[in-house]
């Protein structure tokens, strides 16, 4: 399954024989978007927690979606500065499987939930990759959810040696062009498969259309 708990190795991004790259789609905020995402089928979703954000959704909302979604997409909860309470007990209540965590490099919180077994995503610029203490990490600009477009030619010569999963200003016209030039086991896209600020049925399907079909050969 996507994002199990048993580290980055790379069996993990294994999907039915195929090195097939694997895509979630972050920022859930109404049960329409879980239409959307129940019929493209990603491999994983995000629900955005952190304060300040625009995507940000309450608990009980995020109850109501992970209820509509289809079984077989993951669950992710994006963190900042939220309790080590809070985080936990949405875990707990089974409304997320995963912890996507934007935070400092050591911060305390990544041990903590890594002791409780919880599975976690620690959001990194590449200048700090190397430094990741968490099970997956996540490589994105630093103004997460901007839409702004990492660096892929710097990333060419900087890639992480461990299977890694690339946000930063994705979208259907340059999803293939991305992966060919960094390999990531995972694509995480919010904004880009939006239109005036709400999930679009038809890039969703293509964002996700796509992202399936061009294989990570380089793990």
């Amino acid at each position: 399954s996507t994002l199990s708990p048993s580290s980055a190795a790379s069996d993990v991004y294994k999907r039915q024989g195929a090195w097939m790259t694997q895509i979630k789609i972050c920022g859930l905020m109404r049960p329409a978007d879980v239409v959307m995402v129940n019929q493209a089928l990603p491999d994983a979703i995000g629900m955005v927690f952190a304060p300040g954000r625009r995507r940000r959704i309450t608990m009980a909302t995020a109850r109501q979606l992970s209820q509509q979604l289809d079984p077989r997409i993951r669950r992710v909860g994006v963190f900042t500065t939220n309790q080590l309470s809070e985080i936990l007990a949405l875990v707990q209540q089974h409304i997320i499987q995963v912890v996507q965590l934007h935070a400092t490099v050591d911060d305390p919180r990544i041990a903590s939930l890594m002791a409780a077994h919880v599975p976690v995503i620690q959001a990194m610029t590449p200048a700090n990759a190397t430094q990741c203490q968490a099970d997956y990490l996540l490589l994105d600009n630093a103004r997460p959810g901007s839409g702004q477009v990492l660096g892929w030619n710097q990333l060419q010569s900087q890639r992480p040696v461990r299977p890694f999963i690339l946000a930063g200003g994705l979208t259907p016209t340059n999803i293939v062009t991305a992966i060919n030039k960094v390999y990531p086991a995972m694509v995480d896209v919010a904004s880009g498969v939006e239109t005036a600020g709400n999930k679009d049925r038809e890039k969703i399907n293509l964002m996700v259309q796509r992202a399936h079909q061009t294989c990570q050969h380089h793990y």
